[in-house]
């Protein structure tokens, strides 16, 4: 339908509309009623099935209330919906809720069709199927008089744009430019001709159509729809974009047949190593493109994702090679090329990790320095968890040096040794910052010096990126700024420990017990706070108690006692006598 046709027919929607004919004329607001049922019936969560569910009963229940079944005992006999018969809107809703019904089941194949492929041709088959009826329904809208312009439209528009989703699945770029431009440009007049509220549904329906206009460009020959597409990733049909330029890559991806890598050649077999190897070499052109940190970040997560499962993929294939059993088991022995090609790919890892991160502290260190506002939902980034981050890139960077194959590269252990050095110096100044954020003066003054040994041993080398250098030198003005209010606050903290020492409000009063020939009124007697003795009492100095041992006992000679006690009879002594008696004689 030409463009000038369809702005004449939009013209006429509103007045149409609000003439009132004798006749009664049938409205189907087709985009509305999909929508309301997609998102009651389950499309909300992506549940095809549920919907297709839905859009049978619906169907059962339509042609039952219309007279139009087609089952009579167990004799099939088929009714359609044609002019004839339009005397209702529920007549229109037959047609279109069966090419729903074989549209749903057509996506719900497309997920499937990623496990299992010979899905795809029975998906394409439904598509067909949905297209049919959607051009039944836009066949009997346009040549009935009973049926509003508005409706006419819809349906025309719905029937070009699953004309062109059929044309785009069988990669048939040029007629699905076509449709889908006619199925844009109808829902773009609409959205003019009608309210708000309404045009947003026509609105959105465009963005969807929009990506899929631009890859059929692309596939065509416009070479600067490849830029188009690559700026809408990160976007709300982000996902979508997703897997049409992954397909693209599918079909690049052959081409690619082997990799070079310090100095050793190596063969790429698998379909997943080469659809991340070439998704790799293009990231550089969409981070050039990203807007923002967050749409590098989804770049750097999506290259991760691949990365992932490119090594999953080839070291199911390394499993059954004895020499990386033995490699992996002994940490030594030959490394053949495949074993190679997986060193490389967990190098790019680790590479692509740190480039994330890197963004990521670009990110903390605005907010952790006012220059960016946190977003919110999300915690304040502290100066531990900017040391945690240093921390993380570290260790990476010391698993490089341990992957098979790379043990003895003097190079590579140099140019890695230089890069943690570089962090280190990162870490310890924001190691200091959260000693100065603790009030910890002096071990932040500690962990300063030790910033600014690395930063000496760092700058110094040649083979530093400019970038690098330039953030060195910031670092190094950082640390002098911080270390003096370090240094301010750890005399300020000294001085007020002085005055407050100074300040204390020590008891010098006369104790009681030294005042006891004097009176005056004491009021800290009745509150019980009076000082009645020296207390903790003073030291006094005490002489040392004498020791005596009895040593002459011991060679002294008893006197005889005999004559003093007297005669007593035989057999009896006196108790005392008797005792001194024996003590005598020896």
């Amino acid at each position: 339908m030409p463009e000038e046709e369809v702005m004449q027919d939009v013209e006429g929607v509103v007045g149409e509309e609000e003439e009132k004919e004798e006749s009664k004329i049938l409205n189907l607001k087709v985009l509305a009623v999909i929508r309301e049922a997609q998102q009651k019936h389950g499309l909300r969560h992506a549940d095809y099935q549920r919907y297709r569910g839905y859009c049978s009963r619906r169907i059962r229940r339509l042609r039952k209330a219309m007279g139009l079944i087609q089952g009579e005992k167990k004799k099939f006999n088929k009714k359609d919906v044609t002019e004839s018969l339009l005397k209702d809107a529920k007549h229109l809703h037959i047609p279109l809720v069966t090419a729903e019904r074989a549209w749903a089941y057509y996506m719900q194949l497309k997920f499937e069709a990623n496990a299992e492929p010979r899905k795809k041709f029975h998906m394409i088959n439904r598509l067909r199927k949905a297209r049919k009826y959607a051009e039944q329904l836009d066949a009997i809208c346009a040549d009935s008089s009973l049926v509003d312009a508005r409706t006419k439209l819809e349906t025309k528009a719905y029937h070009c744009w699953l004309t062109g989703t059929l044309y785009f699945e069988t990669s048939r770029w040029a007629e699905a430019q076509g449709m889908l431009t006619q199925a844009k440009t109808i829902y773009d007049s609409l959205s003019q001709a009608v309210g708000e509220e309404e045009g947003s549904l026509f609105k959105q329906k465009m963005d969807e159509i929009t990506p899929s206009l631009r890859y059929c460009a692309y596939n065509i020959g416009d070479t600067s729809a490849k830029e188009d597409l690559i700026s809408m990733r990160g976007g709300t049909v982000g996902m979508e974009l997703d897997t049409l330029i992954s397909q693209t890559r599918e079909q690049q991806a052959a081409t690619l047949q082997d990799v070079e890598w310090r100095g050793r050649k190596m063969a790429v077999k698998q379909e997943k190593v080469r659809i991340f190897l070439l998704s790799y070499q293009e990231s550089d052109e969409e981070l050039t493109k990203a807007r923002d940190s967050g749409a590098k970040l989804a770049v750097y997560e999506d290259l991760l994702l691949q990365c992932k499962d490119a090594l999953q993929a080839l070291r199911e294939d390394l499993v059954e090679d004895p020499e990386f059993r033995t490699r992996q088991q002994q940490s030594s022995g030959k490394v053949g090329s495949q074993h190679f090609l997986y060193t490389y790919l967990q190098y790019t890892r680790h590479s692509i990790t740190l480039s994330r991160n890197s963004v990521l502290l670009e990110s903390m260190r605005a907010q952790l320095e006012g220059r960016e506002k946190p977003t919110d939902g999300k915690k304040i980034v502290k100066p531990q968890d900017v040391v945690r981050m240093y921390e993380n890139i570290i260790q990476s960077l010391n698993e490089i040096t341990t992957l098979a194959g790379l043990e003895e590269d003097e190079t590579m252990k140099q140019s890695n040794q230089l890069k943690i050095t570089y962090y280190r110096a990162f870490r310890s100044f924001y190691m200091a910052k959260a000693f100065i954020f603790a009030q910890k003066w002096a071990e932040a003054m500690a962990i300063f010096q030790k910033t600014q040994e690395y930063i000496s041993k760092t700058k110094t080398d040649k083979s530093l990126e400019k970038d690098q250098v330039q953030l060195l030198a910031v670092l190094e003005k950082l640390v002098e700024e911080n270390q003096f209010v370090a240094h301010a606050n750890s005399i300020l903290e000294t001085e007020e420990i002085t005055d407050k020492v100074a300040e204390l409000d020590v008891n010098t009063k006369v104790p009681l017990i030294d005042r006891l020939d004097q009176y005056y009124e004491d009021p800290d007697v009745a509150k019980g706070k009076s000082a009645l003795v020296h207390f903790p009492p003073e030291f006094e100095s005490i002489p040392c108690k004498p020791l005596f041992f009895d040593l002459a006992i011991n060679h002294l000679e008893m006197p005889a006692l005999e004559s003093k006690i007297g005669g007593q009879e035989d057999g009896q002594k006196a108790g005392l006598g008797g005792w001194l008696f024996g003590w005598g004689n020896k």
